[in-house]
């Protein structure tokens, strides 16, 4: 299926936002049988990989591997995790990485690897030049993601030493989601209040320039659904 943008996005609206406030977030980004399709390849994703940090490195494990553990020691895992989050960078959630999946000839033929295809198709690129007024932009990559119940992203700026990052692309497919539930990206002032926050929702894209400290917030143990979302940075 070709992945198409809806075409009555305002995209004057959007370019000013994102030139006033360095962010925007953009409903009905896809069309609806895009957004639907892209939603049905993330729910039927097998390729998942639990995502975690410590001081010595990141690391990825088969997520249905981790599931098949006994519950006591997935527990004292992440207790772990959440004891290092206590005055460190953290963060815990499932991911698949497309575009390495893509570059290393992984799962060929995986319905999720034409998004790679699409955010570095010219269609998508001249878009986002146009809304962010950086012209140099010249390639992007992709990921997918899952926030299970206790996953979360702590402070960070998405600053990268070997990749030159314009902007952050987030596209939404969470649908009904209670505000109660956690999950929201949110981003602070230089006194770390929250200046804005976006609720998880369906086909949205939230665009951000990079730099700019945010955070996902911890999927709390009572959500009533996983967070879905596919990611991309673009590039310089």
């Amino acid at each position: 299926m070709e992945i198409a943008i809806n075409r009555n996005i305002d995209t004057q609206a959007a370019k000013r936002a994102y030139k006033e406030t360095g962010k925007v977030q953009i409903a009905d980004f896809f069309t609806e049988d895009t957004a639907r399709y892209l939603l049905a390849c993330i729910e039927s994703n097998k390729n998942w990989y639990f995502a975690y940090n410590d001081n010595k490195g990141f690391y990825e494990c088969d997520y249905a591997k981790i599931l098949a553990l006994p519950d006591d020691v997935n527990q004292r895992c992440l207790n772990e995790i959440y004891q290092r989050a206590t005055n460190h960078f953290q963060y815990a959630f499932v991911q698949y990485y497309i575009s390495q999946a893509i570059e290393l000839g992984e799962n060929p033929g995986h319905p999720l690897h034409a998004f790679e295809r699409f955010v570095n198709s010219e269609d998508y690129l001249s878009l986002m030049r146009e809304i962010t007024g950086e012209t140099a932009i010249r390639k992007a990559d992709s990921y997918a993601s899952m926030y299970d119940k206790g996953h979360f992203l702590t402070d960070h700026n998405d600053t990268h030493s070997k990749h030159n990052r314009v902007a952050a692309c987030t596209f939404g497919f969470s649908e009904n989601w209670n505000m109660n539930w956690g999950g929201h990206t949110v981003f602070f002032d230089d006194q770390g209040n929250l200046k804005q926050g976006f609720k998880p929702a369906f086909n949205t894209l939230t665009l951000f320039r990079i730099p700019q400290d945010h955070a996902v917030q911890m999927v709390t143990p009572f959500a009533g659904a996983k967070r879905y979302s596919l990611l991309s940075w673009l590039h310089r």
